[in-house]
């Protein structure tokens, strides 16, 4: 993304070293190239050490406000916030960049004309929306004052929001997906010799929960099987899925607790008793991991399922709007759907209608009598 700016950044000097470059000052991180998130880490706390963002907060002229104040309050506020590590760093990150691209300017220079030139240099526009939405909640966190008695609030210029995702899998797409998962392998060299080991049994795992709960990635990758502070827990003596961790608050991404479904149940009950699953449900090589990644891409390729149309893409978000699917489909009712996987029955009208049988029979038998 072009940089509009000199303000702070990481570079990489001649010995492979993050360096902060700041004008014509240059600061060691300490941190090799391989470690980058130690780097964007330095580079955060050198952004705060440099300057009291709070101070520059303008009260009395909202709109003199430095950009780069406000996303530094805000990397502030994301680096203590009660969320995954790797969501951390990917939103410090953007403020990162946004910092590094708006500079020195201020709110007041937030017009259209700024923002959708930005949207156009991000040039993924899922991305600057996304961006700028993230802008917008943090100056008007940050600007909650009255001026004259008006409350001040900052909206967004915001480019097309981006499509939804239609893409839905057929049960035998959604067998094939887990087979392959299952199956798939990685040879290795060792000492003069060829080994083949699996690689990506914990997706399989992780394709079942989520067709049989409908349950958000982040959810099922953060589902424990012990009660544990930050994370989900699965109770597999009583058969419940609590998805939402008990530190954290209530939002808008509905966590509800929930029956395990018997099936789904029995597998994770046998994937304890075999050492599988030991302290998370999803774990790799007896670790518990924070997110499927890579991987994932993987096996839809070798699944056949990849594509370049982003409407028909198969993602991990995909298993979701799937098992929706299929309950709706079974003729599950909208509001139970909406209760057990978390989404607004107002979404599944709008999303999900084409596979709720009988949506139109009564018109299509209204119809029958026209002209009679």
């Amino acid at each position: 993304m072009p940089r509009q700016s000199k303000g702070p950044r990481l570079a990489l000097n001649g010995r492979g070293k993050w360096i902060i470059r700041d004008g014509q000052t240059n600061r060691g991180t300490g941190c090799d190239e391989l470690d980058r998130t130690g780097a964007e880490r330095k580079l955060a706390e050198y952004i705060l050490k440099k300057h009291d963002p709070a101070n520059a907060i303008k009260k009395d002229n909202p709109n003199a406000t430095k950009i780069a104040d406000i996303l530094s309050l805000e990397m502030k506020r994301i680096a203590k916030a009660d969320m995954p590590d790797w969501r951390k760093r990917e939103l410090i990150t953007v403020c990162q960049n946004m910092g590094n691209w708006f500079g020195n300017r201020a709110v007041g220079d937030l017009n259209g004309e700024l923002q959708e030139r930005y949207a156009i240099e991000r040039v993924y526009q899922a991305a600057a929306w996304r961006d700028l939405k993230i802008l917008a909640a943090a100056v008007n966190r940050y600007l909650k004052t009255k001026v004259g008695g008006i409350q001040m609030r900052f909206s967004p210029m915001l480019p097309d929001a981006p499509e939804a995702r239609e893409r839905w899998l057929t049960r035998d797409e959604a067998a094939k997906l887990i087979r392959i998962a299952w199956r798939l392998k990685r040879e290795t060299s060792f000492r003069g010799g060829q080994f083949s080991h699996y690689t990506s049994r914990h997706i399989a795992r992780f394709i079942l929960v989520g067709l049989y709960t409908g349950s958000r990635a982040g959810d099922i990758c953060g589902a424990a099987l012990l009660p544990t502070i930050g994370r989900g827990y699965c109770d597999l003596d009583r058969g419940i899925f609590k998805r939402k961790p008990d530190n954290k608050k209530e939002t808008s991404k509905r966590q509800p607790t929930v029956p395990i479904p018997p099936r789904l149940l029995a597998h994770l009950r046998r994937w304890q008793r075999l050492g599988i699953s030991k302290r998370a449900v999803i774990e790799f090589h007896g670790k518990p991991i924070s997110r499927i990644r890579s991987g994932w891409d993987t096996v839809v390729e070798a699944a056949g399922l990849a594509t370049d149309d982003r409407r028909q893409k198969v993602v991990r978000h995909t298993l979701r709007h799937t098992a929706i699917s299929w309950y709706l489909s079974k003729g599950v009712d909208i509001e139970t759907v909406s209760q057990y996987c978390g989404v607004a029955v107002a979404t599944i009208r709008k999303t999900y209608r084409h596979v709720m049988p009988g949506t139109f029979d009564p018109l299509l038998d209204a119809a029958h009598h026209f002209g009679r």
